[in-house]
């Protein structure tokens, strides 16, 4: 299943899709928060790349429960939902952003670059996890979360 990750906030929109065979994620890029704009980019995107389902980052405190975020990030992702009509998933993303920091250093990309990097990134990390869950436990798509 070829999956499109997203990394929700409120200035930047992070990027990332899976092969089909869900084997890799890779980081696409990151755009700028426009809000209807940016959902319609989406789902253009979604359809021209192919995309079978939409994983959108929850934001969430140390203790499990949802930020003050949450509730943005739920709407975004039931609106490019709506829009494409795949089906959603909703990922923890707690320290994505912290793994992808780690790994874009670890590949050497120079700091002052991995800031404009950090979110498609960050919805890799994101959508590796979700591959891993479900390749580890068997679980359908509409099973997660």
């Amino acid at each position: 299943m070829r999956w499109m990750a997203l990394d929700h906030g409120t200035k930047k929109i992070g990027i990332a899709f899976s092969d089909e065979l869900e084997i890799l994620s890779s980081p696409f890029e990151v755009w700028p928060q426009q809000e209807e704009l940016t959902l319609q980019k989406l789902a253009r995107l979604a359809k021209s790349e192919g995309v079978q389902a939409l994983l959108v980052g929850l934001p969430k405190h140390k203790d499990g429960n949802e930020s003050e975020t949450a509730p943005l990030a739920r709407a975004f992702g039931e609106a490019i939902r709506d829009l494409t009509g795949l089906p959603l998933v909703f990922w923890d993303e707690r320290l994505t952003s912290v793994e992808a920091e780690r790994l874009l250093a670890q590949r050497g990309v120079k700091a002052k670059d991995r800031k404009a990097k950090l979110d498609a990134a960050a919805a890799a990390v994101m959508l590796h996890d979700l591959i891993e869950t479900r390749r580890s436990r068997r679980v359908p798509a509409d099973r997660l979360e």
